[in-house]
């Protein structure tokens, strides 16, 4: 069979009705109009994308967020509007859509943040969801750099640069010093 017949055969094919009275070409077109719709997201606003790394306060790695003294179970995106319509809003304070688990190393929140100037930084938690910033009996906070005053545009992400956590490095984490890296034995 010539090339010239293959080809009517195949649109022969693509045409042909099944039972539905469907062509395989609407179950193609179909197929690829149920997957779009599925992919797309949501767009109410603008998204912010935070990254962090934990250090000890002498410096070492600490590549388990469990090493840190106090632990760091997760660390949540923190937006304070700075002006115009977004002045003094939260849109991050208590959702669980800005919290992510301190291994990650990073996380962005959906975006549906209102569009305007945020200060914005990272907060680390501990298991119960409490703010390890603050100094609590007994138990040194854990530092960060100031939070960055950025721009948040409807559809797009703003990323921010990585933010740096300090802690003290847990006993049980000590490693050796040669390491450079606070771990468990």
């Amino acid at each position: 069979m010539n090339q010239r017949a293959e080809t009517r055969t195949d649109l022969r094919e693509d045409t042909k009705m099944d039972p539905r009275g469907q062509t395989r070409m609407d179950r193609i077109l179909s197929l690829a109009l149920l997957i779009s719709a599925v992919s797309c997201v949501h767009i109410d606003g603008g998204a912010v994308e935070a990254s962090w790394v934990v250090r000890s306060d002498d410096g070492r790695a600490i590549t388990d967020c469990g090493c840190s003294d106090p632990a760091i179970a997760s660390v949540r995106i923190a937006l304070l509007g700075n002006s115009g319509t977004v002045r003094g809003q939260e849109p991050c304070r208590d959702r669980k859509e800005c919290e992510f688990a301190c291994q990650r190393s990073g996380g962005a929140t959906p975006f549906d943040i209102p569009p305007g100037s945020y200060m914005m930084s990272v907060m680390p938690l501990d298991a119960a969801g409490q703010d390890l910033f603050l100094p609590a009996s007994g138990v040194s906070p854990v530092l960060a750099p100031a939070g960055i005053l950025r721009e948040v545009v409807r559809g797009q992400p703003t990323q921010l640069p990585a933010f740096q956590l300090v802690a003290k490095c847990a006993g049980s984490c000590a490693g050796a010093n040669e390491s450079k890296v606070c771990e468990r034995q």
